[in-house]
């Protein structure tokens, strides 16, 4: 029988700008240490969530599954989430549907992005 996440485990996910291609976003999971990248923040974490499904596949074990990222992108994540730059919920939730294709699908408790994503995507702050 394959190994399979525990449906509990909920992940963190940290949205920037591609340094690589001009005009694209990176979703990237922290506890995993996978990304997605697209064209809009939405379509970033729908590829996230493939990469997660890939991965978990792959995987026989928690050991092979849980990779954690590079510090540094645990501080972006630290300094958006300070300054209260939440996705927006139901953009994350739509991305989770369009992905859904098999059975798994991964829970995300929070998702941030730095300063570079527009503030349409993002969650009305609360003071």
């Amino acid at each position: 029988m394959a190994w399979r996440a525990p449906k509990s485990v909920s992940f963190r996910a940290c949205i920037y700008p591609s340094s690589d291609r001009e005009g694209c976003f990176v979703a990237h999971c922290l506890e995993l240490d996978l990304i997605g990248e697209g064209r809009t923040p939405q379509d970033a974490v729908v590829e996230l969530i493939e990469a997660i499904r890939l991965q978990l596949d792959a995987c026989d074990n928690a050991s092979q599954f849980f990779f954690p990222a590079p510090g540094r992108i645990w501080q972006r994540y630290a300094q958006a989430k300070k300054a209260k730059r939440v996705f927006l919920r139901r953009i994350v939730q739509e991305a989770v549907r369009k992905a859904s294709r098999r059975e798994y699908a991964p829970h995300f408790d929070t998702v941030v992005a730095t300063s570079s994503v527009p503030e349409r995507y993002l969650a009305a702050s609360t003071a």
